[in-house]
């Protein structure tokens, strides 16, 4: 039953974002090219951490570049282009949920798959309530990401759509969009 709570917690989160704009992109993919380089120092450092919970993305990403060693170059960039680090990072998370609603209907048959094996989890007789508790644990995080992914605004999805080539070339950003 705490599920229940996360999930609205998430939705709402996400519904209460602005919708992308073309200038917020415009903005947003110019500042991310010339943050490309220093983002890839950071990266060679290892010094990001990969990030699951998709309603900690965007927070994640501000903490982990606020805390580099590059923070004042990507403070600078980010100035040039009129945009701080918390709406960069915002605008960044909705990009990614809006290049990965796009081909969304092509998820559907993995979606239905996750769905069924976690029913079939949770319907076995020989599970304890304390096994299907940890098994809906377990489940949580696949849960949020497609939550967040079923809530992207369509007018963010067709805004993105065709720019998810460039964005995806230009970042070298690999996204299955076949």
């Amino acid at each position: 039953m705490r599920l229940l709570p996360l999930l609205l917690l998430l939705i709402g989160a996400y519904a209460n974002a602005a919708n992308l704009t073309q200038q917020t992109i415009d903005n947003w993919f110019e500042a991310s090219k010339m943050l490309k380089p220093i983002v890839e120092k950071i990266e060679e450092e290892n010094t990001l951490e990969e990030v699951e919970n998709p309603s900690e993305l965007a927070e994640q990403m501000v903490l982990q570049l606020n805390q580099s060693a590059y923070a004042n170059e990507v403070k600078q960039v980010l100035d040039k282009y009129n945009l701080d680090l918390e709406h960069w990072a915002a605008t960044t998370e909705q990009v990614i949920f809006a290049i990965l609603a796009v081909n969304l209907e092509e998820y559907k048959p993995q979606l239905e798959v996750y769905e069924n094996m976690k029913q079939q989890l949770l319907d076995n007789p020989e599970l304890s309530a304390e096994q299907k508790q940890q098994l809906l644990e377990s489940f949580e995080i696949g849960d949020q990401w497609f939550t967040q992914l079923q809530s992207v605004p369509q007018s963010d999805i067709d805004l993105i759509a065709p720019q998810v080539s460039k964005i995806s070339q230009e970042l070298g950003w690999e996204f299955d969009t076949n």
